[in-house]
């Protein structure tokens, strides 16, 4: 066998999830090896327990968070992404050569959204598939299938536009990092080599600013600042137009409780400083810990 395979679409339910940057399955097999009585090499090899799990990343940041949950992610539904065959002295393979991989229940989640300035946004989810009775292996692998119809094109991009803290615009952004802080529970029945359980045990964001501006060091101090419920403090992505620059339907993050302290300042000679600031929301009892608009 000498077949090469890449990357495709990732499907969820009714959601064609464009513009995936890359894709890593990860098969989390744990195995028992052991020797024993005194001898040099192991003499036993067994499974323990099998914990899949796959990781992409993608461009399209308004199709996932308003199908895949926002910044909670949601369950899984016959989730779906393809190994695409390439074609030996050509382009791609054509319709059934390729693999079909199906996580049928489990959850999805974002886990990090990466926003660099003047540069496309991308956002990477984790997706961690279950067995239904802990026996029964939560991915299938299906050979001699098609692709979903329109899976190469790109028709999302983003970049970071205006920062604002308490209402106030932070110039001079580098690049905005949001940690989503989904920390899975993943549990197991007695006995069994599958996980049958996935869900959310803590959600603990944390927003990460790199900027060249760190004046506000004189208001701030070394304690930081706190938000207030008053302004909030936004992120804005800019969708770019194909063939043009920004368009008109922009994403926006907003937070209204927590706290904002500087991480880090350095400089060099014959450079400028910079600075890392930290932004740590907190849930005020009525609002999402992070609010985000414009997915409609």
């Amino acid at each position: 066998m000498n077949d090469r395979f890449t990357i495709s679409a990732w499907k969820h339910s009714t959601t064609l999830l464009k513009g995936l940057q890359n894709t890593s399955l990860s098969p989390g097999v744990q195995l028992l090896i052991h020797a024993a009585n005194g001898a040099a090499n192991p003499s036993h090899v067994s499974i323990g327990q099998i914990e899949a799990a796959i990781t992409f990343d993608t461009l399209a940041i308004k199709t996932a968070m308003a199908g895949l949950g926002g910044i909670t992610g949601v369950a899984l539904a016959s989730d779906t992404f393809y190994l695409q065959k390439l074609l030996a002295d050509g382009l791609r393979a054509g319709a059934t050569s390729h693999i079909k991989v199906v996580a049928a229940v489990g959850i999805i989640v974002p886990t990090i959204l990466r926003m660099p300035a003047r540069k496309a946004a991308v956002e990477s989810y984790r997706a961690v598939p279950r067995s239904t009775d802990g026996v029964t292996a939560p991915l299938t692998f299906t050979a001699a299938q098609s692709l979903e119809a329109a899976q190469d094109l790109v028709p999302e991009v983003y970049t970071l536009g205006v920062v604002t803290i308490n209402g106030t615009e932070l110039e001079m952004v580098e690049e905005v990092t949001i940690d989503f802080g989904n920390k899975l529970d993943i549990n197991y029945g007695t006995g069994h080599v599958y996980p049958t359980f996935t869900g959310i045990i803590e959600q603990s964001p944390i927003i990460t600013l790199a900027t060249n501006d760190v004046g506000a060091l004189v208001s701030w101090g070394l304690a930081g600042a706190i938000q207030g419920g008053t302004n909030d403090s936004t992120i804005i992505l800019n969708n770019q137009i194909l063939g043009g620059v920004r368009g008109s339907s922009p994403i926006t993050f907003s937070l209204d409780e927590g706290l904002y302290v500087f991480e880090d300042i350095s400089g060099n000679q014959g450079d400028k400083y910079a600075g890392r600031i930290r932004m740590t929301p907190v849930y005020d009892g009525t609002n999402a810990i992070i609010a985000v608009t414009g997915l409609t």
